[in-house]
């Protein structure tokens, strides 16, 4: 985060009218059952539309760093096509070894000093609202104006039950996504990490972030060497469990692009990228199953909200918070959720409605974006038919 703007992009959250008090708890451990089938994205719609310029798609080959002083580039077709094949770019892959990706650290973005505090104010009068402990029972349910439209629905990996890992089991959330993990970014240039999450798509390709995560926004680039690496475990003997996904394509906003960290960027700070197979030669959502993708007209909705935030176990392992999601005042086409005191590195990290622990699965209704630097509240952009559009721009891609 830059000295002068006390903004975390990396994790925070705007302002709602309805606030809930949170836990955050570590990562769990335990196996899984299989999944509600899967129906891949449709063209279907639903949603609040903002302006239809914030709302265009804009797309990249994922440029990458090939050694120390490279300049970034891109693969042409032929190269890309090779790279499916063969599951990545090895001078790309084999930079990223397990000591570089515990030497990382969270990747921060500026933003708008002022509008950051007038968020602070609106957080400080939102959260003297009551509200509630988030409970399995709460998650699961829907509650009156929760509902929205499904775009696609959650699906379990292929083949063995998700592999363990160290954790504390508490309010509820006994079994941990492996559809959530760490993303690796830079490269030669400067290691920093984001978290990320698998999307459900027909391609079984998709991962979605936020938008900071693989555009620098207003005056930026496209971020180089983007690996995604699910259930990323710092503390045990294997932190990629289930292999690391190379980034083949990134998509965001104009909006991003154009606006960044103000009252007109953050609303549109969703990335999705398109990841080339693991070492094994499977595809993520094959290797480790995907979240669904909800949209809706509504903000409030009851979530569970899991990333790598810096200040929680230095950023090695996975947390949760859980609680109520509101609409955020002082930033358009935002939710807020106050209390869950994430840090740097909890970007991108998803806003899961109707989690179930025994499936390790829901319905991605959000990605951390923003907050202040004291980690009161953390935000995400609303998910509407853009977002809809986006998923599918990189699922096609």
């Amino acid at each position: 985060m830059g000295s002068t703007r006390k903004l975390r992009l990396a994790a925070m959250a705007a302002a709602a009218t309805l606030t809930a008090s949170v836990v955050c708890v570590p990562m769990a451990s335990a196996a899984t059952t299989a999944a509600p089938a899967s129906a891949p994205v449709t063209a279907k719609s639903a949603g609040a539309v903002a302006d239809a310029a914030d709302g265009e798609i804009v797309s990249a080959v994922a440029p990458v760093l090939q050694g120390k002083g490279s300049k970034a580039r891109t693969y042409s077709q032929q190269e890309v096509r090779r790279m499916d094949a063969e599951g990545g770019d090895p001078a790309v892959l084999d930079y990223w070894t397990p000591e570089r990706m515990a030497a990382a650290t969270s990747l921060d973005e500026p933003g708008d000093s002022k509008l950051v505090s007038k968020m602070a104010q609106d957080a400080a009068r939102s959260s003297t609202v009551g509200g509630s402990v988030g409970t399995v029972a709460a998650l699961g349910a829907t509650a009156a104006g929760e509902a929205g439209t499904v775009v696609s629905e959650p699906v379990a990996p292929a083949g063995a039950a998700p592999k363990a890992s160290g954790g504390v089991e508490a309010q509820g959330i006994k079994r941990f996504p492996i559809t959530t993990g760490k993303l690796f970014i830079g490269g030669y240039q400067g290691d920093r990490y984001c978290s990320a999450s698998a999307v459900n798509t027909r391609s079984k390709r998709v991962v979605i972030t936020a938008g900071h995560c693989v555009h620098t926004g207003r005056g930026g680039s496209w971020l180089n060497n983007v690996v995604f690496v699910p259930k990323y475990n710092g503390y045990a003997a294997d932190p990629t469990p289930y292999g690391t996904f190379q980034a083949r394509t990134l998509h965001t906003f104009k909006a991003w692009i154009n606006y960044g960290g103000t009252t007109r960027g953050w609303g549109r700070d969703v990335g999705v990228i398109s990841t080339y197979a693991n070492e094994n030669n499977a595809r993520v959502v094959k290797a480790v199953g995907g979240n669904g993708l909800m949209i809706s007209k509504s903000f409030k909705f009851t979530a569970a909200i899991f990333g790598y935030p810096s200040n929680r176990d230095s950023g090695e392992v996975m947390w949760v918070c859980q609680g109520m999601v509101g609409k955020t005042q002082a930033v358009p086409n935002t939710s807020k959720i106050v209390g869950c005191n994430f840090g740097g590195g909890s970007s991108g990290g998803p806003w899961v409605w109707k989690y179930d622990g025994s499936k390790r699965l829901g319905y991605t209704r959000g990605v951390t974006s923003f907050g202040p630097s004291n980690n009161k509240f953390i935000g995400s952009p609303h998910f509407d038919v853009k977002v809809r559009s986006l998923v599918i721009a990189a699922n096609n891609a």
